[in-house]
C-alpha cells in the first residue's frame, strides 16, 4: 500500500496573470475526484524561478582542466563567448558565472549558439515579419540585436546572400546548426544549436563549480541518503552503489526542445549498456530472467538528441520496475510530465527516482530489501516506490510545483479507468520525499516559495485522452 499523505497544507495563491495554459479543460477530460482545486502556482521572483549569483565565478582554465574541455571544443567555445559578452561589452577576466551564461544565451547577437528557447523565438520573430503575406524579410528588420545576428547568418549559411531571410533559408540555417551539434563540429564561424536540456547540466556544472546551488542537485542534510554523484551531458544522477540503483536522476525538460527535436532521434537506435564511469556497475544482461523491466528514470522520449537518448540507456538510468507498472502506470506519468510541458509551453525542472518503504512509509532496513539481478556479486535492490518531483516554470515565471510517489506492484492496473485513481491517490507534498531522502531538492528556491509549493498536493491534474494512455497534465479545468 502507499505510504499515508499527510494533511494537505494550505496556502496563498496568487492568479496566474497571462500564463500560458488554458482556462478550460479541453474536449473529452475526465476531472478525477478532488482536482478541482486551482493549482498551487505562486509569482516567481524576478528573473524566473531563482537568479542566479553573477558575483560567483570561477576560472575558465579550472573548467576546462576538471571537465576536459579544450578551447576549441563547443564547451570551451561557449565560455569564451560569455566572458568576452555576446556584444563584447564584458571586460573578459577569464572568469565565467552561471548567471553571466545565462545572460549570454538570452541574447547571443554574436549566434554562435543558439539553444531551443533562442531557435523558437527566432522562428516567431520570422513568422511576426511574414504575416503580411511577404515570401521573406530584410536581415535588417528585425527588432534586436540577436535576431538580426541570426538572420544574417541564416542568409549567408543556410541562404543566397541576398540580404532576405525566408522561411526555407532559416529551416537550412537550423538544420545546418543540428547538424553541427550531432557531429560536434561547431566553430566560431557557423552556429551550433545545443538544446535546453543539455544547456541546463552545463550550466549545472559551472555553478557546482562555483559553490552555487542549483536545480538539477539536491543539496543533502545531515541523514541524506549517501551516493555517488554522476555529471552527464543531459542529466544528473545520485547513484546508490550499494543498491546498484540510482537515488534519483534530475534533467530539465522544455518545450522548445520538445518541439526542436530532430525527427530521427530513435529508441530503436540505442541500446541498454553499462555506465563507463562504474566498472563494477550493473550490464544489460543483469536483468534477463528476473521478471523485471529496465525502468528508465529519465524517459527516453524526453531525448532532444540520439546523444541524449544514448545517454538515457545507460544502466545507471535504470531501476527494476514490475511490467504492468512500467508500461501502464509510470508510462501515463511520463507522457503525462511531458505532455503538461508541452502544452504549456514552459520548462520542468525533474526529478525521478526510488524508495524502499515498509507497510507504514518508513524506510526498510538493509536486510528487508528485495533484491534481483543475475549475479550474486552484483545484486540490485528493488524501489517498492518510484517518485517523480516537478517544478514547473511557465513562461510569464510563474511556478507550480508537484509530486507522485507510486508503489512499484506486480499487480499494478492496465485500464486507464484503474490507473487515473492510483496516480490521484499517489500525490504527495514534494517535501515528504524531500524527508525521505534527507535532500533539499529545489534549494535554489527563495525559502518562502518553498514552503508554499512544497508542502501542497493541490495543483489541479487533469487527464487527457492520448493514444493508449491517459496523460496526467496540469492543464486547468
Amino acid at each position: 500500500m502507499s505510504p499515508r499523505i499527510p494533511t494537505r497544507v494550505s496556502t496563498p495563491r496568487p492568479t496566474l496573470a497571462n500564463a500560458a495554459v488554458p482556462t478550460s479543460a479541453p474536449a473529452n477530460t475526465a476531472v478525477p475526484a478532488g482536482a478541482d482545486a486551482p493549482a498551487a502556482n505562486v509569482v516567481a521572483p524576478t528573473g524566473g524561478s531563482w537568479k542566479r549569483s553573477a558575483t560567483k565565478e570561477v576560472a575558465i582554465s579550472d573548467l576546462q582542466q576538471k571537465f576536459g574541455w579544450t578551447d576549441e571544443s563547443w564547451q570551451g567555445r561557449l565560455l569564451q563567448a560569455a566572458d568576452e559578452g555576446a556584444d563584447g561589452s564584458r571586460s573578459a577576466n577569464g572568469q565565467v558565472s552561471a548567471a553571466e551564461l545565462e545572460s549570454y544565451l538570452s541574447a547571443p547577437t554574436d549566434a554562435q549558439f543558439l539553444t531551443s528557447t533562442a531557435l523558437q523565438q527566432q522562428r516567431a520573430a520570422l513568422d511576426a515579419k511574414l504575416q503580411g503575406g511577404a515570401q521573406s524579410a530584410s536581415v535588417d528588420s528585425f527588432d534586436s540585436p540577436w535576431q538580426q545576428s541570426v538572420a544574417k547568418r541564416a542568409d549567408l549559411l543556410g541562404g543566397n546572400g541576398d540580404g532576405q531571410l525566408s522561411a526555407d533559408e532559416l529551416t537550412a540555417y537550423i538544420n545546418a546548426s543540428k547538424a553541427n551539434q550531432a557531429k560536434g563540429t561547431g566553430t566560431a564561424a557557423n552556429t551550433q544549436w545545443v538544446p535546453d536540456q543539455q544547456m541546463a547540466v552545463f550550466q549545472s556544472r559551472v555553478a557546482e563549480v562555483a559553490g552555487e546551488v542549483d536545480p538539477l542537485q539536491g543539496v543533502g542534510g545531515s541523514g541524506a541518503t549517501p551516493g555517488l554523484n554522476l555529471v552527464k551531458e543531459y542529466s544528473r544522477t545520485l547513484m546508490d552503489t550499494d543498491k546498484n540503483v540510482p537515488t534519483f536522476v534530475s534533467y530539465l525538460l522544455s518545450a522548445a526542445d520538445v518541439k526542436e527535436t530532430p525527427a530521427d532521434v530513435s529508441r530503436l537506435d540505442s541500446t541498454f549498456v553499462r555506465d563507463p564511469e562504474l566498472k563494477g556497475g550493473v550490464v544489460d544482461a543483469d536483468y534477463n530472467n528476473t521478471g523485471f523491466d529496465r525502468g528508465h528514470m529519465k524517459p527516453a522520449e524526453d531525448s532532444p538528441t540520439q546523444a541524449a537518448m544514448n545517454e538515457s540507456h545507460l544502466m545507471s538510468n535504470i531501476a527494476p520496475q514490475h511490467g504492468n507498472h512500467n508500461q501502464q502506470v509510470w508510462r501515463t506519468l511520463e507522457r503525462g510530465v511531458s505532455e503538461m510541458v508541452k502544452e504549456t509551453g514552459g520548462k520542468a525542472y525533474i526529478v525521478t527516482g526510488n524508495l524502499y518503504l515498509d507497510d507504514k512509509g518508513k524506510p526498510l532496513p538493509p536486510e528487508s530489501l528485495q533484491t534481483t539481478g543475475s549475479k550474486d556479486d552484483r545484486r540490485i535492490a528493488v524501489p517498492t516506490h518510484n517518485f517523480k518531483t516537478v517544478l514547473l516554470e511557465l513562461p510569464n515565471g510563474n511556478l507550480s510545483m508537484f509530486a507522485y510517489m507510486v508503489p512499484n506492484k506486480a499487480e499494478g492496473p492496465s485500464k486507464k479507468d484503474d490507473i487515473l485513481p492510483l496516480l490521484q491517490e499517489s500525490r504527495v507534498p514534494v517535501d515528504q520525499i524531500e524527508g525521505l531522502l534527507g535532500q533539499d531538492l529545489y534549494a535554489q528556491l527563495p525559502k518562502g516559495v518553498q514552503e508554499k509549493l512544497e508542502k501542497d498536493t493541490s495543483a489541479a491534474g487533469v487527464f487527457q485522452q492520448q493514444s493508449l494512455y491517459e496523460s496526467a497534465t496540469l492543464l486547468r479545468n
